[in-house]
């Protein structure tokens, strides 16, 4: 899987990741509406409640799962919130959801069988066999339920995007052990780098 083997955004996989998603954006929406794909903007509020209750959910299992030793550092939270998450949650929930998503339920009629088909689809790209990456996947798996009810209730996919990027830069500030922008963007441990390293 070329997601798998992607280990930096800046790179020939990068870019090859980048061409598939915009292709197949492109392909959506010859058949559907921007309004159809949740990117309208008089559903921003649609879901509001019950996807801030998830991210508070989800935020306090990170919380009771962090190391003791660790704390947790706002400014670098918010720095890597502004200069990554933002974009990278809407752009992960509009392949998951406005893609994948809305394609199967313009398939499969059974709206049961498209949320599990698309939360397992969402988790896999996060599972692994180890056992973090077993807890982690789990995880995922039941973020990926939540999204897809979300999702086909008519929930913006901006707000989506934003409660991702929320759960996504907790994540990588409270469990995970390296600096996610500089794997990610390849970028050295100085200035932006440095300021955010945790």
């Amino acid at each position: 899987m070329l997601y798998k083997k992607t280990k930096s955004y800046i790179s020939s996989k990068g870019l090859g990741l980048a061409f598939l998603f915009l292709l197949s954006l492109f392909l959506t929406f010859l058949s559907s509406s921007p309004q159809e794909l949740g990117f309208g903007l008089d559903n921003l509020g649609k879901g509001f409640l019950p996807t801030t209750i998830f991210v508070l959910f989800t935020a306090s299992i990170l919380f009771s799962m962090r190391h003791k030793t660790r704390k947790f550092k706002v400014l670098p939270w918010l720095l890597s919130l502004l200069t990554l998450y933002l974009l990278f949650g809407i752009i992960q929930q509009t392949f998951f959801l406005a893609i994948f998503t809305h394609t199967l339920s313009k398939i499969l009629e059974d709206k049961t069988l498209v949320i599990i088909f698309s939360s397992v689809f969402f988790s896999t790209f996060h599972w692994s066999w180890s056992p973090y990456g077993i807890k982690f996947g789990m995880l995922t798996l039941l973020a990926g339920v939540v999204n897809s009810l979300l999702y086909l209730s008519g929930t913006s996919i901006i707000l989506l995007g934003f409660s991702h990027a929320l759960i996504a830069s907790l994540y990588y500030f409270i469990i995970y052990e390296n600096n996610i922008l500089e794997k990610r963007l390849s970028l050295k441990k100085t200035g932006l780098a440095k300021l955010i390293h945790h």
